[in-house]
């Protein structure tokens, strides 16, 4: 009985509520995006959030929702989304390279940031949209359907499922262009950093056990890789961390009473890597335990509206890490030796005098 509830709550609860669903599939929210034509010519402000954003999503133009909840399995489709009077513009582009060329002139930071369960393309542009806005950064948006109007709650899981593990077909020469765009100095002087979270770790995962690691590991070109709350199995993660040499540093995030991740747990059978991290750990990565912080939190790095604030040690924490920087384990105000089975660090709900204000 204790485990229907609990799977019951982890479906209703953690992903997207039945009015986000509605919502952000709404045609009043596509109206918000307005759909150019490839070739067309655009600007922006400097002011403007601008982010670029690659997505294995087949197009279908012949309705308002113009990437639909379907894999293309053909090719990926590049946009510029730039905000301007209260309207999302999205612009195609002729690939990374061009994509890339509109926007290292500012020589920001870059995040190139993958979603896990239950999002549209309009709902994954929001996110992606409020990253950049809030931490100062260029956002490269890797989108993939996570969710479907066409399956309940359970099938959306399995179906969010499916897709992120796919996506890696799709991903990984975007991947491997940037790492050769990083190599020829091609992305302005900020660091680049890749964040996947929850569910949007199996895409990560997958390029490792696929053999596709290769075409992106024979440099160091990733000053930071985050698998945050990673929605993958703990058992055996530390074979296929170990093989990763293209980052500078890797952080593993995780909380040991993740809500999501539990029911995540109950669904699968599976200990997930974001709570219940198994040893042996990898020592090519760094663990970072929320719990102290966040309590049964699971995403706990973007300011959204209609939700809690994040902690502002939260922010700091990853304010640091998108920028391409190691985090100051030694400040023991901050971290301390994690007390859960000793691995990593806990990051402490301590106030910070420091906090930055991208807005």
């Amino acid at each position: 009985m204790h485990r229907i509830l609990v799977i019951s709550l982890f479906l209703f609860l953690p992903y997207v509520t039945h009015a986000q669903f509605e919502y952000f599939n709404s045609e009043a929210f596509w109206r918000k995006f307005v759909l150019h034509k490839q070739g067309e010519k655009f600007t922006y402000n400097a002011a403007d959030t601008v982010i670029l954003v690659a997505s294995n999503r087949v197009m279908d133009t012949s309705t308002f929702r113009f990437l639909p909840e379907l894999r293309d399995g053909k090719t990926v489709h590049y946009f510029l989304v730039y905000s301007d009077q209260g309207q999302w513009h999205v612009q195609p582009v002729d690939g990374l390279r061009e994509g890339v060329q509109c926007l290292k002139g500012n020589n920001r930071d870059w995040v190139v940031y993958t979603e896990g369960m239950g999002k549209f393309f309009t709902s994954d542009v929001e996110r992606g949209m409020h990253l950049s806005a809030q931490y100062g950064v260029n956002v490269l948006l890797l989108d993939y359907p996570s969710i479907t109007t066409q399956r309940k709650r359970l099938g959306n899981y399995y179906f969010a499922k499916q897709n992120a593990a796919i996506a890696h077909k799709d991903f990984i020469y975007v991947l491997d262009t940037l790492k050769e765009l990083r190599l020829q100095w091609q992305l302005g002087t900020g660091s680049v950093n890749l964040f996947f979270h929850s569910m949007g770790n199996i895409m990560m995962r997958q390029i490792v056990k696929n053999d596709k690691l290769g075409q992106i590991n024979d440099a160091v070109w990733v000053d930071n890789l985050i698998l945050n709350a990673p929605c993958v199995p703990a058992r055996g993660h530390k074979k296929w961390v170990d093989k990763i040499s293209f980052a500078k540093r890797t952080y593993i995030h995780y909380n040991p009473k993740d809500f999501t991740l539990g029911g995540a747990y109950l669904l699968s059978k599976r200990h997930q890597l974001g709570m219940k991290v198994r040893k042996s750990i990898s020592d090519k990565a760094t663990y970072i335990n929320f719990n102290s912080l966040v309590d049964k939190g699971h995403s706990n790095f973007l300011n959204l509206k209609g939700r809690n604030k994040i902690p502002d040690a939260a922010y700091n924490h990853y304010n640091i890490l998108f920028h391409g920087k190691g985090l100051p384990l030694e400040d023991t105000t901050l971290y301390q030796p994690s007390a859960y089975k000793n691995i990593g660090f806990d990051i402490l709900p301590s106030e910070s005098k420091d906090v930055v204000n991208h807005h």
